[in-house]
């Protein structure tokens, strides 16, 4: 069942484990009879995505409640001669600068090992096979280091012909800098470096992806707050400009629908309350409670229209 003029596209934004907020949202929004015509995300976002396009949106409870920080993040620190530039957002003083240089350096280096999340991905999407449960077009974004922009994948109903895995795409969306490495790709020649582009801001992701689509829903896991989000704690620094940096893409996103020929409607569905978890907190708890607010909010959304 649809509510809305068809096509209908969806963004889904990044985030980290508050992407569990997310995950219950999108499966609600299913089990309600909400259906997409295309898909687009970053970061989490694009795994959310993906469960989408095979239809496994069911499972995402169980996969976020059975987690634990210990089967994503695996310390095994690395160093990636990239020429990384972050977003800078304060102000041009000398302090500033020096503070934004050191943080692109620290950026090259990488704390955690990739490998638990294609072990992760490969062993859930093993048996899925190269098509699409769904017939739809799947954008999977992550951000070209070199070109400075983002770097977008479009699989058309498989998983199959282009220039990246299935699964390489989805591990570049979520590889975030000083987090875990880059992944590779060779396009025309030349060999990019791709990271997840919802912390490095310097190219901002619009919705003109869903030319053609009478409506839009955009489900982020980022509040108006973030922007402001305080730093404390070990990685205090880095929660806070992730956050930041999340919510910004966010606010962006959503200006961007001017930018959409065929005029739609669009949707933007956030947490409206903090969800206790941090972005980098993969604990199945307090995973399943952001979970059942998504649901809650989503529902909630739903049923308002």
């Amino acid at each position: 069942m649809n509510k809305f003029k068809e096509p209908v596209g969806l963004f889904l934004c990044g985030g980290g484990a508050l992407g569990s907020w997310q995950s219950g949202a999108l499966s609600k929004l299913v089990e309600l009879g909400m259906r997409f015509n295309a898909v687009a995300g970053f970061s989490i976002g694009a795994l959310n995505g993906a469960a989408y396009c095979y239809n496994k949106t069911a499972e995402l409870k169980n996969i976020w409640q059975k987690l634990k920080p210990d089967r994503i993040l695996s310390f095994s620190p690395g160093y990636h001669n990239i020429p990384l530039d972050l977003y800078q957002h304060h102000k041009p003083d000398f302090l500033s600068r020096v503070g934004f240089l050191l943080q692109n350096n620290l950026a090259r280096f990488t704390l955690f090992s990739n490998a638990p999340v294609y072990d992760v991905l490969n062993g859930w999407l093993a048996k899925a096979g190269s098509d699409f449960s769904r017939n739809i077009n799947f954008y999977v974004i992550s951000h070209a280091v070199e070109k400075k922009l983002p770097y977008i994948i479009k699989f058309d109903g498989k998983t199959g012909g282009q220039n990246l895995s299935f699964v390489d795409a989805l591990v570049a969306s979520c590889s975030i800098p000083l987090i875990f490495p880059p992944v590779e790709v060779t396009d025309r020649g030349l060999t990019y470096h791709l990271v997840d582009g919802g912390v490095i801001g310097i190219a901002t992701i619009n919705l003109s992806i869903f030319e053609g689509c009478r409506t839009i829903l955009i489900i982020s896991n980022s509040r108006d707050s973030d922007l402001v989000f305080p730093s404390g704690g070990p990685f205090g620094h880095f929660e806070s400009k992730a956050r930041r940096m999340l919510a910004m893409h966010t606010q962006k996103i959503y200006e961007s629908r001017v930018l959409v020929r065929s005029e739609p409607q669009v949707h933007l569905i956030k947490p409206p309350e903090d969800l206790g978890l941090k972005v980098l907190e993969f604990d199945g708890v307090k995973c399943l409670r952001a979970f059942s607010l998504g649901e809650e909010e989503a529902a909630r959304w739903f049923n308002s229209l």
